[in-house]
Parts: C-alpha cells; structure tokens; sequence
C-alpha cells in the first residue's frame, strides 16, 4: 500500500509542469513554451492555457521593465507575442488579447529598422528578435511558415482552478496515508 501511494503521489507530481513564473512588478504570471508554432497557433494556444484560475493570453507588454521579464522568461529565445498589424492598416500596432487588447502599443522595443513590414507583409511580432528584448514584425503573407516559441501571460482572479485544488488535496491525503503507515 506504501509504495501505490507514493507511486501515484510521485506520478502526479511529475505530471505537473513548472509552474509559470510571478512578475512582482505587476502582479502577473509568465509562462514561455518553446513549441514551435505560427503566431495565430500561438494566440489559440495561450488561450487555451490557464493557471490559479486564470486563462492566459499571449504576453502584451506595456514597460521596459515587464518587457526585460518577458524577454528573460523566454530564455533569449524567439517568441510571438500579443501585438499585430493583421487586418489593420500597416504599422497600425495594437494588442490583439489580455487586458489591452485593441489598444494600440505604448511602448516598444522594436530592433532597429523594425517594424519593416518586409516580403509583402509581416503581421506578428516576436521578442528576442536581432538582440535580448528586441522585436520584429514577422510572420503573416511573408512568412507565414515563421515557428516561435511563445510566452504566455495569466492576470486578473488567483482563485485555483478545481483541478488544481484536486491534485493538492490527493497529494496531501496520499501523503497522510503515506505517514500513518510508517508511524
């Protein structure tokens, strides 16, 4: 009986991911996956991401600071984040998702001579581009093959999701279980 508990305590443990990562500044969650996927795969991934409750959304970015803990989270790595120019006149940036969504950028770290709209149209930006927290405008008609990790961002209610309290609450019973039988 020891042994199933703890193998079941240990299989459940494992099958969680690490957990995303807490921005102090703003009180926000940040996730990187380097899943290699489009930017419009990458906006239905992260929306179908939720952490405490929370559904994520691709990272919108809105200092320097939060954009230093994105670029960071994302390891130096390539990765879509919430803005696009798709659908909108070129160069008309906005936050597509999470609380910003529609509004326009009021701040960017675009790489020198981004956003270029390149190839006959880029529609996506993606951090780490050319430099640590610097972007691009990429993917869209121009490259629409262009695969990114993405970072996806989780704010609002903290309150646990009910599976998340189910498999804290079987650990701990499993550990219970696990300690009276030793005792």
């Amino acid at each position: 009986m020891k042994k199933l508990a703890l193998a079941l305590a240990l299989a459940a443990a494992g099958a969680a991911q690490a957990a995303p990562v807490y921005n102090s500044a703003n009180g926000h969650y940040y996730e990187y996956f380097a899943d290699a996927v489009t930017a419009e795969q990458a906006f239905t991934l992260a929306a179908s991401k939720t952490y405490l409750g929370m559904t994520g959304y691709l990272t919108t970015i809105t200092s320097r600071a939060e954009n230093t803990f994105v670029a960071s989270t994302a390891n130096g790595q390539l990765a879509w984040i919430g803005g696009s120019d798709h659908g909108a006149a070129v160069n008309n940036w906005t936050w597509r998702v999470g609380p910003e969504a529609g509004q326009a950028f009021t701040f960017t770290s675009w790489a020198p001579g981004e956003p270029n709209n390149c190839c006959g149209g880029e529609d996506y930006v993606h951090i780490n581009w050319a430099g640590f927290g610097l972007w691009n405008d990429h993917g869209g008609p121009a490259n629409a093959g262009q695969r990114n990790g993405y970072v996806v961002e989780y704010s609002g209610s903290t309150v646990p999701e009910p599976a998340s309290l189910a498999l804290i609450g079987l650990g701990l019973g499993l550990a219970g279980v696990v300690r009276r039988k030793k005792a």
